[in-house]
């Protein structure tokens, strides 16, 4: 099921509240959120309407059944076509049969949400990914310099085709050196380090990691020489230890790797000060 466009705006404000108050759009996106509201809000009051009146029909029916059989029913005993049992029968038998014909009408809307969101969830789970991080084929470099270049990518989202996002890029990132990516939201910055784990492949041009087209590489070695930490890192139900460890899946990470890696990233004083962290972490 979509969510409603003031849910998004809602989560996407709640996600960066920080972007948002340093730039001061807490009433913009409070403005947004009230007109998309309102106009949810309208469109579901003409819905309910319409359900309103096929649920007072479904239950009305009911009465006009009674009124149907007993009217009809003293015709036919007067006439002596039929017996007053038989007409008690008919009438039951018609009267549960319509009873179920209404309960199970006032379950349309719901059957067709569900119907709808089993569609999907089935879509979901028979969809195979373009890239298969599975995969063992593809080359491994026996030395990595850790060169990474651009060379005339394009690249569009799939969800978003008509949305361009490279056009003819070129960027070259040499070794030991630091590269830094500025710009507004959406020019491209997060879709640039996509691209290089292999999230997606670009529409045009290549990337290359010491002059080999990333696409040639196998994807479970080419993801084991990164490491990314995000804007807002996200952390497991885990040791300390276990998160700095997490990812290195073919074998045993030693301490002595933990904490240098620790170190490295200026983090080992002010874990090791936690007042319940032991020597291990």
């Amino acid at each position: 099921m979509k969510f409603s466009l003031f849910v998004q705006h809602a989560t996407q404000a709640i996600e960066n509240i920080r972007t948002v108050v340093a730039l001061h759009q807490e009433e913009h996106f409070i403005e947004a959120y009230r007109h998309a509201f309102d106009a949810d809000f309208q469109q579901r009051m003409i819905q309910l309407h319409l359900i309103a009146i096929a649920n007072s029909l479904a239950n009305s029916l009911m009465f006009f059944i009674h009124a149907t059989a007993f009217g009809y029913g003293v015709t036919l005993v007067k006439s002596k076509e039929m017996e007053f049992q038989s007409v008690f029968r008919v009438f039951s038998v018609i009267t549960f049969a319509a009873m179920t014909v209404g309960r199970s009408a006032s379950m349309v809307p719901n059957y067709s949400k569900g119907k709808e969101s089993a569609k999907r969830i089935l879509d979901l789970n028979q969809r195979e990914s373009k890239i298969d991080p599975d995969d063992p084929s593809g080359i491994t470099l026996s030395s990595v310099n850790g060169n990474i270049e651009f060379r005339d990518v394009r690249f569009r989202y799939p969800a978003r085709p008509k949305l361009r996002i490279l056009r003819h890029f070129n960027l070259g990132c040499q070794s030991g050196e630091t590269t830094a990516l500025v710009g507004p939201s959406g020019s491209g910055k997060s879709t640039t380090v996509a691209l290089i784990q292999r999230f997606y492949d670009p529409l045009g041009g290549s990337v290359l990691l010491d002059g080999h087209d990333i696409r040639t590489l196998n994807v479970q070695w080419l993801r084991s020489l990164m490491g990314f930490v995000q804007q807002e890192p996200v952390l497991f139900n885990l040791s300390i230890r276990e998160n700095i460890a997490y990812g290195e899946n073919t074998r045993e990470v030693t301490y002595e790797e933990i904490e240098n890696a620790a170190k490295k990233a200026n983090i080992h004083e002010t874990i090791t000060s936690l007042p319940e962290v032991s020597p291990f972490f």
